[in-house]
Parts: structure tokens; sequence; C-alpha cells
């Protein structure tokens, strides 16, 4: 074994019954070094990390830690012997301050009450080293998402980990917050810590990983420096096909003008006008906060118009809430799907049909038996992967529960279809499929706004793009004319 490896994985299988979830899965983790773990969901990651953090234990194979062979029988051991899984999930507790949650579960105390004094001068220095000016003592609640996410490892520092494991850190953030993490994962590896990174952005992977290793089909397919993969190369090694036939290509006539916005404005947008029309996907582009979702909330009647008009197929409408966006035949795809488009706690099939039940009831009686008929023809369709219908959502992957608000909306018949960062934090098969759904719904006559902060995604899927800055829409172009460099000197007032 490697002197500098902290973490060795030997032939690690694990089974489920009637699934194979890891076979003969070999890993290594050296110190100073950021492994990057890629693969489609199903791919075996989540029951690696599981193993790592004593939630599972392995039907086969062996665990080394820093040279030494051992069993990690739950999440206590992995714990003492500096192992930390940092979950998508954050797990804080936001009435309580920065430094109560640093060292939950293990406050400093002195005379059997909490030593604050002790607990505020360790928990500075663990803020410096992830280079964060911010109180101890403020709470965690009031602190954005990115500063959440640094929190949450610095309860690792806390424990004194040595390998982290980090599950799609950055699902959640934009380009600046995530820049600030890749920061302090550099910083961390500096110090010595060995990191193992998942990311479904695969140009994350590049940016910050040494070393990348792919998954497929719970094995391990191969095992390279950053520097020695492509793009090409780390994709077909993932799902076995080329970049290239990710954005599946069609014929779609383009029909009559559906959309129109004039001099639209209110608080977060400033005078917006463009149009779409049926069978025709518009992209819009645009740094964070350059009003891209704003302007999808104000069409989908969250955000109040404050001047401006909306008309559907030519004639001004009045939409002043989602209820009278989905009457004009609007549905809207948002960005955070767990927060704004499922209900978590319920199945698969109330999540299907929950656009649709008045179409369903019968004198105000929903039957049983339409929604199931609904719901599988649903699940079906959209390559749901479910036991069932009666499975709850929360259970099922990201990219499966994207596809649950795709079968709902695909339920209402839209018209008009607004889609939120549509592929965020999806697995690369999982895009594929949701592309293609996109693209059925414009054979369908529906007249699609895409808003993507993955660039190549809308000149893989859209007829023309649209560029925002600051609220305002600063070009529009056929996409034959756009590529990346030009957007994105649009986007940041270059040009």
């Amino acid at each position: 074994m490697d002197s500098k490896a902290m973490l060795e994985l030997n032939n690690i299988t694990k089974t489920f019954p009637g699934v194979k979830a890891l076979s003969n899965v070999s890993f290594t983790l050296n110190q100073n070094e950021i492994v990057g773990l890629a693969g489609e969901n199903g791919a075996g990651k989540s029951t690696l990390i599981k193993i790592l953090g004593g939630v599972y234990q392995p039907d086969g194979g062996t665990i080394e830690l820093y040279g030494n062979r051992v069993r990690i029988a739950d999440t206590h051991f992995g714990i003492a012997h500096g192992i930390s899984i940092i979950y998508q999930e954050l797990s804080l507790v936001p009435e309580l301050s920065v430094a109560e949650n640093l060292y939950l579960g293990a406050l400093p105390n002195k005379a059997g009450k909490i030593d604050y004094d002790t607990l505020f001068r360790n928990s500075k220095e663990i803020l410096r080293i992830l280079g964060l000016d911010i109180s101890p003592k403020t709470k965690v609640g009031g602190l954005g998402i990115s500063i959440q996410q640094l929190v949450e490892i610095g309860k690792a520092l806390a424990r004194d980990a040595k390998i982290l494991v980090m599950d799609e850190p950055t699902s959640s953030l934009g380009r600046e917050d995530a820049e600030r993490l890749f920061r302090t994962m550099k910083s961390l590896k500096e110090k010595g810590c060995g990191i193992i990174f998942i990311s479904h952005r695969l140009e994350e992977l590049f940016g910050v990983a040494d070393r990348i290793t792919v998954l497929r089909d719970g094995e391990v397919v191969d095992t390279r420096y950053s520097s020695d993969w492509t793009m090409d190369s780390l994709v077909f090694a993932m799902v076995n096909r080329k970049i290239d036939q990710f954005y599946p290509k069609r014929t779609i006539s383009i029909g009559e003008k559906v959309l129109t916005v004039e001099n639209l404005e209110n608080k977060l947008i400033n005078n917006v006008n463009f149009s779409v029309s049926a069978g025709e996907i518009v992209g819009i582009a645009g740094l964070v906060g350059s009003g891209r979702s704003e302007l999808l909330k104000t069409i989908y009647g969250v955000n109040k118009v404050r001047k401006g008009r909306i008309l559907l197929s030519g004639r001004e409408c009045r939409i002043d809430s989602p209820e009278k966006a989905l009457l004009h035949g609007i549905a809207m795809v948002p960005e955070n799907r767990k927060v704004e488009g499922l209900i978590l706690s319920s199945t698969v099939k109330e999540n299907v049909v929950l656009s649709v039940l008045k179409k369903l009831a019968k004198y105000s009686f929903v039957s049983r038996k339409e929604i199931s008929f609904s719901a599988d023809r649903a699940i079906k369709y959209f390559e749901i992967r479910t036991p069932s219908g009666n499975q709850k959502v929360l259970k099922l992957s990201g990219g499966n529960q994207q596809k649950i608000i795709f079968a709902r909306i695909a339920e209402i018949e839209p018209k008009i279809l607004l889609l939120d960062e549509p592929t965020r934090g999806i697995d690369i098969g999982s895009k594929v499929d949701i592309y293609n759904k996109i693209l059925d719904f414009a054979e369908k006559g529906a007249a699609i706004l895409l808003v993507s902060s993955d660039l190549t995604e809308i000149l893989g899927m859209a007829d023309r793009v649209l560029v925002m800055k600051e609220g305002t829409m600063v070009a529009e172009m056929d996409i034959k004319d756009a590529d990346s460099k030009l957007i994105m000197d649009y986007a940041t007032g270059g040009r």
C-alpha cells in the first residue's frame, strides 16, 4: 500500500435483493488529493459512500485506513477514524449558532455547563481555515446556502476529519458560491486532507479533482489523472455513448406565435420583449442573478407584473397566479424541484396527478382507478424508475424526481412550457431522457422557454437564444449564430 494512501478499498462487493450494487470495486484515496467520483444514478456511488460511512456493510472485500485493515461497523466508527460524509442534504440546525452547529454533539463543557469561551475560540479557528469572515454566534438559519455548505464542512473539521466525502455539494450553488467552495477544498487538500468529490457537473470534476474514477453498473470502469481524461472519454466511460449523442436532433416545424411579451417590468426585470412560437425552443442564458428565473416566474404569475403585457396567441392575458397560468395552458418546471415542484412525502402517483385531480373527478369524487391508470401510463412513458406508483418520491433519485414533474405537466397538455434549470443535479442518462421528452412537447406544438446555466445544453437544444443581464434582455440570436463565448460576452457586459 502506498505510504501516502489514506484509504484503500479492495474488491468491495455489495448485493441487495435482486440487485448487485457493487462488484469488486477497488479505489484509493491519497493524502493531499481530491478524487472525483463520476457515474450515472444507479452506478453505485451512493452505496459506496454509505459503506465508507458505516451505513452499509460490504458483502465482500476489504477496507484499509492509514495502512490498517478495518471494519467500519457503524457511523460512529467512521467519525472516530477521521471519515466525514457530507451529504447533499445539509444536516444543520437553523435555530442554533454557527459555533453550536460546528460542535453539535461534542460541545465543550466545564463543570457540567457549556464552555462558550472555548466553543467560540475553537469555532473562530475553524471559520478562519474556511475563509469565512462571520461571527461564530451567527444563527445558521440566516446564512446563505453556500455559507451553510461551508459550515457543514466545518463540522467535519471540528471532528478532526482527515477524509471528506462530498456528495453533490454544488447542486444548489451558483457559480461564485461554487468557486468559493472549490477554493476551500483545495486549501483543505494542501493541509493534508483527502477528499472524495461526487458531482454530476463534469466540468467541476476537471476543475478540482486530481484523479477521476468512473463507476458504471456497480463496477469501476477506469481511474485516470484528470489531465488524461477528455470530456468525450469521460462521458463515454460513464454511459457508453459519445457526447454528441446527448442532444437528440429532430426537425420540428415552427408554428404561429403562442407567447408574446411586451415591455414587461417589475422589481426584478426591466422592459423585456420577445416572442415564442408553437414548436419552438427558446433558450434564456445569463449569469446567476441576471433575471432569468424571475422572468419565468413573472410569466407564470408568481411575480406580479408592474408594467407591460403578456399575450397568448395574440390576446392580452392578465396572469396573476400559477392557478391562472395553468388555466391558460402555461406549465412550469421550477429550479428547486424539492421545494417548489414536488410533495416529497407523497407517492409517485399522487404527485403525477396533482395538477389534474379536477379533470379526473366525477361529481367531486376522484376515482382511484383513474388515478392509477393516469399515473401508470405516465410512469411508463417517462421511464420513471420506481418499484411502484406507491413509492414515496423522496426515496427516488434526482433524475426520477424530475421526470415525475414532467409527467405531471404532460397530464396538463401545456401550450407553453417554462423550464428553469430542468436538468440540474441529474445524471447524464436521465438528461438524455428529459431532452427527448422536451422535444416531444415541442412536436406537440408547445412553445418552450428553457433557462439553463449549462450553455452546452442551450446550444444543443434551443432554436434561438436570449441573453439577460441585470434584469434586461441584452441580446437575441439564432442558435446557428451563437457560441459559448459570444453568449458569455453579452452576459458579462463584454459586448
